[in-house]
């Protein structure tokens, strides 16, 4: 009984212990929750919606390679190297996005090239590297100069093209596949980019559907080639069709009169049904100089965007011109880029979304020595500047040549005011032409060593 009673005592004892153990941790776990409870108060949750991902794009017009403008690569480099050049001043435009876009409008045939001539191109392929170099990755190849150098020439631009890894959109190896969008996707975002051209110079597409294609959507009234092609209502079944296969679609679109500062009407009608189809930006070229550039809100309630025309982007148009002609004489040397973002977000109970955000412009100057050639300048230049970038170097440059005494310095004093009053008014002309809305600052340089 002894044993009993004091065994009774001593698990008795061990109860207590346990009981007081249970309790001591309960305390700590209920501190740690308290804890953890107070901190998960303090911590707001996300709001909605928020921005999960984004995807960045430059986009940039004609790049046409005129004998001039080979002539100014050649004197800037060897090979692809000279032109890279001739975007080193925008460069890093194209760099600083994800993707980078410009219309190449030239065949790239050096094995069937038929020579060249006013309105008839082709370039080697170092045209295609020096793109590559400039941090563009995807070109339009659907233009009224694909069939510059014939179909067999319209072919080996293609091989030259995949040799590289170019993308291109707008043409392809049959009717349907050019049809199809090219779709780049990053950061768990897919976007296509869908390529066509409402004219072809006279030239056609083979009758076979299955041999390769430029997509051609030609204008009602265009009875000059009588080129057959897709019409209105197959074109937004095409576009539709490409949206399906993507989050974000973009139009890259070959229209318009060349030298006309404002859109034809029946392309501003066909813009706006391309975006309620399911695009939500338009990228337009071929007017060689600058449109207005629109925001658009779709059916289904999308903020969409056209650049109408973003003009030349490299060409040796407007050569001639001196500040005090025409305003028109410059026209085509008045360019733009053009920025935009993709971002997926997040609505919570309202899904994942897909839309358009971060879009800049970018004011764009092509600058072309010839005037210069043989007095002050020895060799060619051709190349696209940022004119907000431009602006502000020569400012401090007269400042800096402000007290200028001798001759040499006073004369680089009065040039630079030449060529800021220059860069100031077509600003101006161009700011006018386009809008303003989405003007946005030019990257940052990087800070040499």
């Amino acid at each position: 009984m002894y044993w009993l009673q004091r065994g009774s005592t001593v698990v008795k004892k061990h109860w207590q212990l346990l009981a007081s153990a249970v309790v001591l941790c309960c305390s700590l776990t209920a501190g740690v929750a308290c804890v953890s409870g107070s901190h998960a108060a303090q911590t707001p949750a996300v709001p909605y919606p928020h921005t999960l991902a984004q995807v960045s794009f430059a986009v940039a017009g004609d790049v046409i390679p005129h004998e001039a403008v080979k002539d100014a690569a050649k004197a800037a480099g060897l090979g692809a190297d000279g032109w890279a050049a001739l975007f080193s001043q925008v460069a890093d435009v194209f760099q600083h996005a994800d993707f980078g876009f410009v219309n190449m409008e030239t065949p790239v045939a050096p094995a069937h090239t038929h020579g060249t001539k006013p309105f008839m191109f082709d370039a080697l392929p170092e045209l295609i590297t020096g793109l590559k170099l400039s941090g563009i990755k995807i070109v339009s190849f659907a233009n009224n100069h694909v069939f510059d150098q014939g179909q067999p020439g319209f072919a080996e631009t293609r091989e030259h093209l995949r040799e590289q890894g170019m993308l291109f959109a707008g043409s392809g190896d049959t009717a349907a596949s050019a049809w199809q969008p090219v779709i780049v996707e990053k950061n768990g975002i897919k976007v296509g980019v869908l390529g066509m051209t409402r004219w072809l110079n006279g030239n056609r597409n083979p009758e076979k559907d299955d041999e390769p294609h430029v997509n051609f959507f030609p204008y009602p009234d265009d009875n000059a080639s009588g080129a057959p092609g897709m019409d209105a209502a197959g074109v937004i079944e095409a576009v539709k069709q490409a949206r399906a296969k993507c989050d974000f679609l973009v139009v890259s679109i070959h229209w318009g009169v060349e030298y006309a500062v404002a859109p034809k009407d029946v392309d501003v009608e066909m813009a706006h049904k391309m975006l309620d189809a399911g695009a939500t930006v338009i990228v337009g070229h071929h007017p060689h100089v600058l449109q207005r550039v629109e925001s658009y809100k779709t059916q289904d309630g999308r903020d969409a965007l056209i650049f109408y025309s973003l003009g030349n982007f490299l060409s040796n148009q407007s050569r001639e011109y001196r500040l005090g002609q025409a305003d028109k004489e410059g026209d085509p040397r008045d360019e733009l880029m053009g920025e935009f973002s993709v971002v997926r977000k997040d609505y919570g109970p309202g899904g994942i979304k897909f839309e358009l955000a971060n879009v800049g412009i970018l004011p764009v100057w092509e600058e072309n020595n010839h005037n210069e050639l043989g007095s002050t300048a020895k060799t060619p230049v051709i190349r696209p500047v940022l004119m907000d970038r431009e602006i502000p170097a020569l400012q401090a440059q007269i400042a800096e040549l402000s007290k200028a005494e001798s001759p040499a310095q006073k004369q680089e004093l009065a040039a630079a005011n030449a060529r800021l009053k220059l860069l100031e008014y077509r600003r101006k002309l161009l700011l006018e032409r386009t809008g303003s809305t989405f003007l946005v600052a030019p990257p940052a340089l990087a800070a040499k060593p």
